[in-house]
């Protein structure tokens, strides 16, 4: 699996149309499709994993361990629901096993995964922040492992990951409301620890 290849951007409605489409050609028969499935998926779960203060090592555990639990799975996931959403739950419920087993999250150097390439400094477009500013993209992910598990999840999955709050709240299984709390709060605290870098 590889952290910084980037697929084409899609709309989260035309993915799940093409993921469940997949999820049909693995119940027919057809294995390939779930590499398929792999690879259309693998690189921003892998990016969530890192986002959430996992290491590149520990991201790629991560990763392995969704797409193992979603091949075990598969075979009770309901046609009708959204993939996109029951693939994010998976891998939102892996991450935090893996963050509980390691404790020691908070003193992870981001300047140290952005130096190896582990993570992309890429930032969330709607705190308009200066992106020529370098230094940023190391201080707010350093900022980052000061919120809390829910905060930073939240503010990962809408602000770099893209979702929309009601999937989010699917992914994390709370409420739309409590989803709209921490990425509040997490906004409001790193726009605190950003003064000064941020238009």
């Amino acid at each position: 699996m590889s952290i910084t290849e980037a697929p084409a951007l899609e709309t989260a409605e035309r993915r799940n149309e093409q993921a469940l489409a997949l999820v049909e050609r693995i119940r027919s028969g057809d294995l390939s499709a779930f590499e398929e499935i792999i690879h259309r998926h693998e690189r921003r779960i892998l990016g969530m994993a890192v986002q959430m203060g996992l290491a590149p090592e520990d991201a790629q555990d991560a990763g392995q361990e969704v797409f193992l639990r979603v091949f075990r799975y598969l075979a009770g996931f309901q046609s009708g629901k959204n993939f996109e959403v029951w693939i994010w739950k998976i891998a939102v419920n892996v991450v935090y096993d893996l963050l509980r087993k390691r404790r020691d999250r908070s003193e992870i150097s981001w300047e140290t995964l952005l130096a190896q390439g582990g993570v992309e400094p890429s930032l969330p477009s709607g705190i308009h922040f200066h992106l020529e500013n370098t230094d940023l993209c190391a201080r707010l992910l350093r900022h980052m492992g000061k919120l809390s598990p829910q905060e930073r999840m939240t503010f990962v999955l809408k602000e770099l990951q893209d979702l929309d709050t009601a999937d989010v709240a699917r992914a994390m299984g709370i409420s739309s409301i409590t989803v709209r709390r921490h990425h509040s709060s997490a906004r409001q605290k790193l726009r605190k620890a950003l003064e000064g870098l941020m238009k």
